[in-house]
């Protein structure tokens, strides 16, 4: 009875269910607040642990519980934060309120690559170009859009969080087999192919300035006399194949990188150096 009296003046005082509360309690800090302590040897696992903090209060008795369990999230953790994290975040909740801080472990280290590479694909490199050019475009002509897009777009981001991290409260363990089954991978590549799609079409407007001011002169004979007519090469190329020259570039761009393998780095310089000579030597 003396050692039920001593274990039960240890428990803490947040000991007991986890609470609805709880669980929006910690989703807003993990929205808010998980790249807030990224750092090199961790990256994002302080954020995680803080966020995940009101489940451990709640499922550790005793303060030396909480150490180890806090201790458990301060492992290395890195993926993205609007796409992958805010689902592993809402099943790792969900196992440590059932007592599986173990799996919730593994589970981290398990999607955390494969889902940095889903949410890196559509955040990353899919809708936030789009959206920056859209943007960008309506920004040069003068509109006050363009700002209020690129805000907008940041808000929606953050509102999709929330829902994420219930999908993954409600998938728990299995979250592992939906990821597996490729059903995330399927939806990756529907938006791959959509993204490039939307990109090319904002060529034209993109580099609608590119153009060249070549110009010929060619002696003509109107009414018996000899006049000069002047040429200009860009309607000319206009009539064959609109926005010829920014297609043209973007595919040298392209085949700079499949066919030749070069580094983003190295392509943005080779087009660096074009833009120079044809600047210089008048061609465009």
């Amino acid at each position: 009875m003396a050692n039920t009296q001593v274990d039960q003046s240890q428990v803490l005082p947040e000991y007991g269910p986890v609470t609805p509360a709880d669980l929006r309690k910690a989703a807003w800090r993990h929205n808010l607040t998980l790249q807030w302590s990224w750092n090199y040897e961790r990256m994002q696992a302080l954020g995680f642990m803080w966020s995940i903090l009101p489940i451990l209060q709640r499922v550790s008795r005793t303060k030396e519980e909480l150490i180890a369990n806090m201790q458990r999230h301060l492992v290395f953790y890195n993926t993205n934060p609007a796409v992958g994290s805010p689902i592993i975040f809402g099943a790792a909740c969900a196992l440590e309120e059932k007592g599986q801080g173990e799996v919730a472990d593994s589970l981290k280290v398990a999607l955390m690559g494969p889902l940095a590479g889903i949410g890196d694909t559509i955040q990353a490199i899919l809708l936030r170009p789009i959206v920056a050019v859209l943007a960008a475009s309506l920004a040069m002509e003068g509109s006050w859009a363009g700002p209020l897009i690129m805000f907008i777009f940041g808000l929606c981001w953050f509102g999709l969080k929330f829902p994420q991290v219930t999908w993954g409260y409600k998938q728990g363990v299995s979250l592992v087999t939906t990821v597996a089954g490729g059903a995330l991978e399927k939806v990756t590549e529907g938006a791959t192919i959509m993204g490039l799609i939307v990109v090319g079409g904002f060529v034209p407007s993109i580099m609608a300035k590119v153009t060249t001011p070549i110009k010929f002169v060619r002696q003509v004979t109107v009414d018996g006399q000899l006049t000069e007519k002047v040429v200009e090469l860009q309607p000319a190329l206009d009539s064959i194949l609109p926005y010829m020259i920014p297609l043209l570039i973007v595919g040298f761009a392209y085949w700079l990188l499949k066919a030749r393998r070069q580094s983003p780095i190295k392509v943005l310089l080779w087009l660096t150096v074009l833009a120079f000579a044809c600047s210089y030597l008048g061609i465009l």
